[in-house]
């Protein structure tokens, strides 16, 4: 009997745990990164673990890996294509083309999310492909043990909580040996005993694990003494692995609910979510605000709803403009898309919003107006009044006009936020007479050369730092969040009520539509907004004038428009600050001149373009010294393809190294005829043809004799068993050439039928 009973349900089974224990490994990278798809991890996983299984050749389990591979990608990036179709092939193959040239120039950290997934599911695949190859080689120790250590890892250095992974990936290690070493067994007894005997194994090893689980989760366990082991890893500029753009906890640009926990990179996403046709200037979308800042973020209070069926509540809850602030009256016609969160933006101050069929609730903390039933509508009809801003007006407001609750709400800041930033906002307004002119210092060093603006390498505060002190005293590099958290801390920290605020930038001009406005066409300038245009900015709150917009973020454009009484003595007139005329801005920002999104990678890639012409340019200037990092890339490259192609043509050389040794082997010893005998015999398990765990070696010796219709396997393993059981010292009586013959015969011809056919035509012999 070679074969224990059950052994297809007990391989089955062992194939079956591998895979689930790689799950296991690869799950927290769901929370780390952007791969935010468990089924696409899943699938990528079975199919593999299958094909392996079913023992597919390798030439057909690679054809398949690289298929996975690609589905990754286009689900990933480019979904909106038809999976077929070439064009998105062509992407990416220019984005991974434009990536390598990144590492060729010494830029590693501008990689994209998308070439950074593909080397991850590259990696990936060849993590199973050596899954495959342990499994095979019964190698089951020393996968177990590396499951382990990336849980420890991924657990110890990373925010990733994996006590519960830790717990499943142990029962999983162990439970998969034991299948492992039940399999194994030596065959002793009758096919029922050897069933009884593995059951009662498998109900002994599982009663083994589920005390020690028992146990370790019993035991008492000490407080951790590394408080800041996450970011150990900095230490050594491996900070990517945290603060990447592909390592950013999942983190998403696009309208979120919950902003108590700020920090840390953000992937892109061009996920249209509404049009806006307007018939005003384009200005930012509001969709809430906030003004309880922790120190980690703002924090997310009960709601209060109020419906909002009459014009009457939206003037009272949503009331931006006071008396001394001229408005315009504008319309703008919203459509929504499906990938739309149930939300309903507004840009000025709202007079009137239509939704057909919806009855509409405002929350009274954070201005946003939702629908009833608070799901997704498919258009929005808004009247707004749009603000022009007189700055001779706002320069004369005080700190003594300001209303009681304005203070009590709007000057909140924490009381263990760092001295050191009170300080700040108090010595930037300290030189200015002016509410106004305190502001614009403050904005002004925000957008400053002092802070850099990026969504990529952004470091998260640490467990008791604060989120405005790490951006403003530390990394000093961040994006619309960091900025504008920072505004209104610093005025508030200098007595100047201010509030945060969330929504969209004006989006992407598409051009004119016409819509229908209470029963009349209207030509409107048509925006297109995405989850890319997501933004947070800052207002302050002005006596008479109300609440006024700013920008402190750098490459935006403040939307707000200010008016003077002397255009030409002031610099801060509609004139020099912002264009105000419909058409001119619609002009410009068709013309790309306007704010930027959060990102668009257009712009940032011609950037990057001509930041790589300029280090390229300066690399190879007279003067400057070899660029090592990109030696190393290179050199790191060649060896890769090296090790691929080793590792694929390893039968080959391996096959003419040991040809070679048995033909140099000079055979002057017993110890020069063993080494060349298990030469033999490596040469023979290249070739297909492998001595099985219950076969002596005599047993193989005839078994190749009869494949092979000769004998020379036969002769020389009778020297062999000489030398090594009857510790015969003395040389084989036979002469090195007449080894080399008998080698000769054996390694002449490659067998091309898989070992177990020429098993199974060995016993019908």
């Amino acid at each position: 009997m070679n074969e224990r009973p059950f052994s297809r349900v007990i391989t089955a089974i062992i194939y079956a745990l591998a895979g689930f224990l790689l799950w296991l490994c690869a799950r927290p990278l769901i929370e780390l990164t952007i791969l935010n798809s468990q089924s696409l991890l899943v699938i990528f996983i079975v199919v593999m673990i299958l094909m392996f299984y079913l023992r597919m050749p390798n030439w057909l389990c690679a054809i398949v890996c690289g298929m996975l591979v690609l589905h990754a990608m286009h689900h990933y990036f480019f979904y909106t294509y038809p999976i077929l179709s070439a064009d998105w092939l062509i992407q990416l193959g220019e984005g991974i083309s434009q990536n390598i040239e990144y590492l060729w120039h010494g830029q590693p950290t501008e990689e994209s999310d998308l070439f950074s997934a593909f080397l991850f599911f590259l990696l990936f695949g060849l993590i199973l492909f050596a899954i495959r190859y342990w499994l095979q080689k019964g190698r089951l120790v020393l996968f177990t043990s590396l499951a382990v250590l990336s849980g420890v890892l991924m657990d110890t250095f990373t925010v990733y909580d994996g006590s519960k992974t830790m717990i499943g990936i142990v029962v999983c290690a162990l439970l998969l040996l034991s299948m492992w070493k039940w399999k194994n067994f030596p065959l002793k007894n009758t096919e029922k005993k050897e069933l009884k005997s593995g059951f009662s194994w498998i109900a002994a090893t599982s009663s083994i694990i589920a005390v020690i689980v028992v146990l370790a989760l019993l035991m008492p366990k000490p407080e951790s003494r590394w408080a800041a082991s996450s970011d150990y890893l900095s230490g050594f500029g491996l900070s990517l692995f945290q603060n990447g753009p592909f390592f950013s906890g999942n983190q998403r640009i696009g309208y979120d609910d919950d902003d108590s926990r700020l920090g840390g990179s953000i992937g892109m996403d061009q996920t249209p979510l509404f049009t806006a046709a307007i018939s005003g200037n384009p200005g930012y979308w509001r969709v809430a605000h906030k003004d309880h800042y922790t120190g980690r973020g703002w924090s997310n209070n009960e709601p209060f709803y109020l419906p909002a069926s009459a014009a009457k509540t939206l003037a009272s809850n949503l009331s931006l403009y006071e008396d001394q602030t001229k408005t315009n009256k504008q319309t703008a016609v919203l459509h929504f898309s499906k990938a739309s969160p149930a939300i309903l933006p507004y840009s000025g101050e709202p007079m009137q919003i239509t939704v057909p069929g919806k009855q509409l609730k405002i929350e009274q903390t954070t201005g946003q107006v939702l629908p009833i039933d608070e799901k997704r509508v498919s258009s929005e009809q808004l009247a707004y009044a749009e603000p022009v801003y007189q700055t001779s007006i706002l320069r004369k407001a005080t700190s003594e006009s300001d209303p009681e609750i304005i203070r009590e709400h709007y000057l909140q800041v924490p009381q263990d936020l760092p001295d050191r930033v009170r300080a700040l906002g108090q010595r930037l307004t300290a030189g200015h007479t002016n509410r106004y002119d305190q502001v614009k210092a403050v904005v002004n060093y925000l957008r400053s050369s002092r802070f850099r603006y990026s969504t990529e390498q952004i470091p998260r505060p640490s467990q008791n730092q604060d989120y405005v002190d790490q951006f403003l005293f530390d990394s000093k590099v961040g994006y619309c969040d960091n900025f504008s958290t920072s505004m209104v801390v610093l005025l508030r920290s200098a007595g100047i009520p201010a509030r945060w605020v969330k929504g969209f930038t004006s989006g992407e001009f598409q051009g004119q539509v016409q819509e229908k406005v209470n029963g009349k066409n209207m030509d409107l300038n048509q925006y297109q907004i995405t989850n890319a245009d997501a933004h947070s900015w800052g207002e302050v709150y002005f006596p008479g004038s109300g609440w006024v917009t700013f920008e402190p973020t750098p490459s935006f454009s403040d939307p707000s428009q200010f008016a003077s009484a002397s255009t030409n003595n002031d610099s801060e007139g509609s004139s020099s600050e912002q264009p105000s005329g419909s058409s001119e801005r619609a002009q410009s920002q068709q013309d790309g001149a306007a704010q930027q999104p959060e990102k668009q990678p257009a712009d940032h890639s011609a950037n990057k373009d001509s930041d790589q012409k300029k280090n390229a340019s300066a690399n190879n200037s007279p003067g400057v010294g070899m660029n090592w990092f990109r030696i190393g890339w290179i050199a790191l490259i060649v060896l890769l393809i090296g090790a691929l192609a080793a590792l694929v043509t390893r039968k080959k050389w391996l096959r003419a190294i040991y040809r070679w040794k048995i033909k140099k082997n000079p055979l002057h010893s017993t110890q020069d005829f063993r080494n060349g005998y298990r030469l033999l015999l490596r040469m023979l398990e290249l070739n297909g043809v492998k001595r099985l765990d219950t076969e002596t070696l005599r047993e193989f010796a005839t078994r190749v004799c009869h494949q092979n219709n000769g004998n020379a396997l036969l002769l020389l393993t009778e020297c062999y068993e000489r030398i090594i059981y009857m510790n015969d010292n003395r040389i084989p009586s036979m002469s090195a050439e007449r080894f080399h013959t008998l080698a000769d015969q054996l390694i002449a011809d490659e067998p091309n039928a898989h070992p177990q056919e020429r098993l199974n035509k060995h016993k019908e012999k």
